[in-house]
């Protein structure tokens, strides 16, 4: 007879989430009135949905594959397995757990990995090197930068589980999309050998459809980001990130974006700013802070300052063709993987990062730029002072930045953050 429990535990992590998000939700349906903070309600909702359905799966003895963000889990529905992304783990436990993903950073570091790599894996790498993940496989592109790939090899020589990495090219060419879309078909079919499953690229296509729908809705919800005041609260950036990786192709992620969408119509009709009145407008070219999520609750109400997007809410791509070839729908694929979030602004040089700042500073009517200089982000260390020369040049508004580990509270406390932010907006009031 099949052990679920134990079949379970292979993801005991994901057990925590779904813990950790079913209780948080039931508080913010409790004390919450019925319109505070709807995307962090919403987002809740439909991600408790979500890892229920993925501990579901590994109880039925599904495989266990781990992923890179840069590789959409939605490219996994070829498969019938459990999606589990690397990053996301490390740092919506941080944003969730009293301790975060602090003990796992440790263990990691104690182990033997440098102290000054991405807490997006050594969270992650924790937690499997105490056994708490079983990995049938991971996958990984070469990309965005080398300090994250440099991480992942340790799952392979140190744990012995298969890792799999489509190389992604630094030529933004269409040469480049062509050859990486092979490397996508090339790791899928090699994926599949190891799990002892054939791809259904049949079945990956309707997850891809869902994708090019909600990233649709995703644009329209931008838009309106240009109104002022802004009719999103600073929280749906964090939540819109854990969508991003935890129900990529899937209904519960195109549900959430429409859910908002209306919300936000609304608010735009109505010229409704959550929270206080809007002061000043900001965007965050790289992260939000994951380890204090209630920060973007205190800028909004105590500031009025409204986060009108982070590097995982302002890229997009266009609608992968699903009705064509198969080399046309991996085409369609790269070119998509090429173009997301962190992939497009670190495997090629700065310039076209600062022009789309630039571009995106006019058409916002945005007051600052604040940046999260992220420890593990060696390969955007020389960035921040040239983005803010480019700012000061180009549209007239200063850019904070701040030094920081956006997983882990003890680099840089919340208390330094507030201070630092609070000092740089009376410059600007």
């Amino acid at each position: 007879m099949v052990d679920k429990s134990k079949l379970e535990n292979r993801i005991i992590p994901y057990k925590m989430l779904k813990q950790a998000v079913s209780t948080t939700y039931e508080l913010v349906e409790k004390i919450l009135p019925e319109d505070g903070m709807p995307a962090l309600r919403l987002g809740l909702k439909y991600i408790d949905l979500v890892m229920a359905d993925f501990i579901k799966k590994a109880g039925e003895g599904k495989p266990i594959i781990g992923y890179h963000f840069a590789f959409p889990s939605d490219y996994l529905y070829c498969f019938d397995c459990v999606p589990v992304c690397v990053e996301a783990v490390s740092y919506f436990i941080s944003a969730l757990l009293p301790d975060g993903s602090e003990p796992y950073y440790d263990l990691i570091t104690s182990w033997g990995h440098p102290f000054h790599t991405c807490t997006s894996q050594k969270g992650t790498m924790g937690m499997t090197l105490d056994d708490l993940f079983k990995f049938d496989a991971i996958i990984t592109p070469t990309a965005p930068c080398d300090n994250t790939y440099a991480s992942y090899p340790f799952f392979r020589y140190h744990k012995n589980i298969p890792l799999i990495t489509p190389d992604l090219p630094f030529l933004w060419e269409e040469k480049s999309y062509t050859y990486y879309g092979e490397q996508l078909r090339l790791s899928l079919d090699e994926l599949g050998k190891v799990i002892g499953q054939v791809p259904d690229y049949q079945k990956m296509r309707k997850h891809i459809e869902l994708e090019n729908e909600t990233n649709k809705t995703q644009l329209e919800i931008f838009e309106l980001k240009k109104a002022t005041p802004c009719p999103l609260e600073n929280m749906y950036n964090a939540l819109s990130a854990a969508a991003a990786t935890f129900m990529s192709g899937r209904e519960e992620k195109l549900d959430f974006y429409r859910d908002m969408l209306e919300i936000a119509k609304i608010r735009y009709k109505n010229k409704e700013h959550h929270g206080a009145e809007e002061k000043i407008r900001s965007i965050w070219p790289y992260m939000i802070i994951f380890f204090d999520l209630g920060l973007c609750e205190y800028l909004d109400r105590e500031l009025g300052m409204s986060i009108l997007f982070d590097i995982f809410n302002y890229n997009f791509y266009d609608p992968i063709n699903t009705k064509s070839d198969l080399d046309t729908l991996f085409y369609g694929m790269a070119k998509k993987g090429m173009s997301l979030p962190m992939i497009k602004q670190s495997t090629e040089f700065f310039y076209p990062f600062i022009d789309d700042c630039v571009r995106l500073a006019k058409e916002f009517t945005t007051d600052c730029f604040i940046f999260t200089s992220h420890l593990g982000c060696k390969q955007f260390g020389s960035v921040p002072q040239i983005l803010r020369e480019a700012l000061r040049d180009e549209v007239g508004i200063p850019m904070l930045i701040i030094d920081l580990d956006v997983g882990d509270k003890r680099m840089t406390s919340e208390k330094i953050i507030k201070d630092k932010i609070n000092m740089f907006a009376q410059t600007l009031l």
